[in-house]
């Protein structure tokens, strides 16, 4: 039986930053959904954040051009930051 080929998966890693540059969370989406986010779509998701070696849970908010990152207990990582200001790469998934 012939194995399937499959084209690998290519996403942007999106890494936002703050406090002193110390605490940080990234997560994927595909260079579709950044499209859509770059042109003001809404999307939600949550991941980790680090800060001094710990995780911490945090919910990522897109919308009209700009995230916001908000961690546990109310605490507000980011607000309204214009999503051309994440760092962004490129990776293959597997």
């Amino acid at each position: 039986m012939k194995k399937k080929t499959t084209k690998p998966r290519i996403h942007l890693e999106l890494t936002a930053v703050w406090g002193n540059g110390d605490a940080g969370s990234t997560i994927k989406v595909s260079r579709r959904r950044w499209q859509q986010i770059q042109n003001g779509a809404e999307y939600d998701t949550s991941t980790w954040s680090w800060y001094e070696g710990r995780r911490y849970s945090v919910g990522w908010h897109f919308a009209d051009g700009e995230v916001s990152v908000d961690g546990e207990d109310g605490m507000q990582c980011i607000v309204g930051l214009p999503v051309a200001e994440l760092t962004n790469q490129l990776t293959q998934a597997d």
